[in-house]
């Protein structure tokens, strides 16, 4: 008698029962990492987060800012010349001395730099004064004595200045003014470059210039 599909259908299924009972007993017996998911459920997926450190954001930098960066700042002073080991630098020449107007007062360097040059000396102290003492080479013209045109006269014989030719005069310095009546005088006769030692004789002796003594 030949069999109907109902009847061979049903071991099928009871052994696909009993196939999904034991899945069933297998899956809660094991640990919770081993469970199956089933199909059509969704698997849970660990969660985490990864945080990533940005760098800072930066200003663009203007174009040739690094390279004024770079540069070493400016000195308001120039930087001292090289001296090379054996090198000795040329000793500075005097400076001539030059007058600002017909009569001007110079100091003792100044007097100093005249004499080295070679300018001649007027001495307007009375000759009395010239004879204890007075600077090399000077030519004794007391201002206050008789016989200064003659003087005069024999100084212009001798050294012949021409009226921009500088003329050196002094006296005893401080309140002094015998120089000042001297170069007056010079200029009226139309000298009009007369340096007045303003310090005159006790500044010569205090810096040990020479010296001479005797009589005009």
């Amino acid at each position: 008698m030949p069999h109907s599909p109902r009847s061979i259908a049903l071991p099928f299924l009871a052994l696909a029962g009993v196939a999904g009972v034991a899945a069933l007993i297998s899956n809660g017996l094991a640990s919770p990492s081993r469970h199956l998911a089933w199909r059509g459920s969704v698997a849970a997926q660990p969660s985490f987060t990864v945080q990533v450190e940005r760098p800072a954001s930066r200003e663009p930098m203007p174009q040739g800012h690094a390279i004024e960066a770079s540069r070493p700042p400016a000195s308001d002073h120039p930087a001292p010349p090289i001296m090379r080991l054996g090198h000795t630098p040329p000793p500075a020449k005097p400076q001539e001395v030059v007058a600002a107007g017909p009569i001007r007062e110079i100091t003792g360097p100044e007097a100093w730099m005249a004499f080295q040059s070679g300018m001649p000396f007027l001495d307007a102290r009375r000759s009395t004064e010239f004879t204890e003492g007075h600077i090399a080479g000077a030519w004794c013209t007391p201002v206050w004595e008789s016989d200064l045109d003659e003087r005069l006269i024999s100084f212009k014989a001798a050294r012949r200045p021409g009226p921009e030719d500088p003329i050196v005069i002094y006296c005893s310095g401080g309140d002094c003014r015998d120089s000042h009546l001297l170069a007056a005088k010079l200029l009226n006769e139309g000298y009009d470059h007369l340096l007045i030692y303003r310090d005159g004789f006790p500044d010569w002796l205090a810096q040990k210039h020479p010296v001479e003594k005797g009589r005009p």
